[in-house]
């Protein structure tokens, strides 16, 4: 990354005819995105882009602005236009700069997040694993209609340089591996699943197993069909088990209080959910995806509660927001979530489910942010006396979050630790199911 980018369109800023604050941050990113149809490429992507993002803060104005074009009289052209349209925006005192007493002033831990051969790799090393991956199934069933085999990696690098006080820098990168396998199925049906993996350093991605995961997956669905409509203990597996947590996040977001879209308004301190919700977000977890030093804004980062004991104990206050609310600022979002686990296994909650539906994927729906209703379509798997009888499509679920949140039962031990968002699988009773 060419630092000296930054520090020109400082120099820049400098030169305008009016002192003001800013933030200048310099992107770096770059991808690979490889794609076989059954055995042969069907697409190859790489993508290399370097950008500046700028904010100009002037008499409570904020103007944002954005270039790819980084030449040193295109960058001063860019930032007096950028001026001249941020004079003409409407004031607003909440636009400030962060506090710099918040800022990151170094001492972190390494991060050990970012694997800087991915870009160095020629891509021949990239679909040879993707060949080594679709190669496992290949011929190993006929009902086998198509598969897709997917790599992706992507680096990310910023350097950030605030007006009042602020100079870092930042990298991260993460590469996933997929196998979507569709198949023959009952009654002209073509069910279709998948799996796959993610890893921070491409020499740490599992080198087999993840198409015969991908096909067994999806042979387990045919045959799928509703189940007779009503109330079922609901197990969410682990992979979509963090959808159904979004909406309380989004609920938790600054903005959504400043527009009273949030269903959980005035409910800071007092127990909102099912005591077993223990969630925190820690950022500063070395080699883990999410992991940062400092956010946006330059904030330093930091371990935080957000659920102990089902009892909500933040919410996500940028400064601007912080201003608006009258409420101390906290941080923009979540960087990398851990939910506490239990001791199930999800095979252990499923053997204790006497009627009950194991639910593996969401099919659209909505949830609305004000009141936390929502429907969700969803495919899945009945059980009986703890044993999966059929497999299940055509359905969907409806209730209100804060009510079927507050029925969790059970929390298993399967959390993915190469996620975002460490979600195990989870158990609620009493939710409302219907054919679609």
């Amino acid at each position: 990354m060419n630092k000296d980018i930054i520090y020109l369109a400082e120099e820049a800023i400098r030169r305008l005819p009016t002192r003001l604050d800013y933030k200048l941050v310099l992107l770096e990113n770059n991808e690979d995105n490889i794609i076989l149809r059954d055995t042969k490429v069907e697409k190859m992507l790489r993508a290399t882009s370097l950008s500046l993002a700028i904010n100009l803060y002037l008499d409570g104005r904020d103007g944002f602005f954005y270039t790819n074009d980084l030449r040193q009289e295109s960058v001063e052209a860019f930032i007096k236009q950028a001026y001249e349209t941020t004079r003409l925006l409407e004031p607003d005192e909440s636009r400030t700069l962060s506090d710099p007493e918040r800022y990151y002033k170094g001492g972190g831990p390494n991060l050990m997040n970012f694997d800087a051969s991915l870009s160095e790799m020629a891509p021949e090393d990239k679909l040879r694993l993707l060949q080594e991956t679709a190669s496992e199934v290949e011929g190993a069933d006929k009902r086998v209609i198509s598969m897709q085999t997917r790599y992706m990696d992507r680096g990310h690098q910023a350097h950030y340089l605030i007006s009042n006080g602020f100079d870092g820098f930042e990298q991260s990168s993460y590469c996933t591996l997929t196998s979507i396998i569709s198949v023959e199925g009952e009654g002209g049906q073509h069910p279709m699943d998948g799996w796959g993996e993610t890893r921070l350093f491409f020499g740490q991605m599992p080198r087999k197993g993840i198409a015969p995961t991908a096909l067994s997956r999806t042979l387990r669905k045919i045959g799928q069909r509703p189940a007779p409509s009503g109330k079922y203990r609901m197990i969410l597996e682990s992979p979509c088990a963090g959808n159904f947590l979004q909406p309380l996040l989004n609920a938790m977001n600054g903005q959504a209080l400043q527009q009273k879209t949030s269903f959980l308004m005035d409910k800071l301190g007092e127990q909102v959910v099912s005591p077993l919700v223990n969630i925190i977000d820690d950022p500063l977890i070395p080699g883990t995806r999410g992991a940062a030093l400092f956010d946006f804004d330059g904030v330093a980062t930091k371990r935080r509660e957000l659920f102990t004991d089902g009892r909500l104990r933040t919410f996500f206050i940028d400064t601007q927001t912080s201003k608006k609310l009258g409420m101390k600022p906290t941080t923009q979002g979540v960087h990398h979530l851990i939910m506490k686990q239990g001791e199930e296994s999800l095979d252990e909650a499923i053997a204790d489910s006497n009627r009950a539906i194991l639910v593996t994927d969401f099919n659209g729906g909505n949830c609305d942010p004000a009141t936390g209703n929502f429907s969700y379509g969803i495919e899945g798997f009945l059980i009986e006396q703890g044993v999966i009888t059929q497999p299940i499509s055509g359905m969907n679920i409806t209730g209100n979050m804060l009510d079927v949140w507050k029925r969790l039962s059970l929390v298993c031990n399967d959390a993915d630790p190469w996620e975002t968002e460490l979600i195990p699988s989870i158990a609620f009773e009493d939710v409302s199911f219907g054919g679609c």
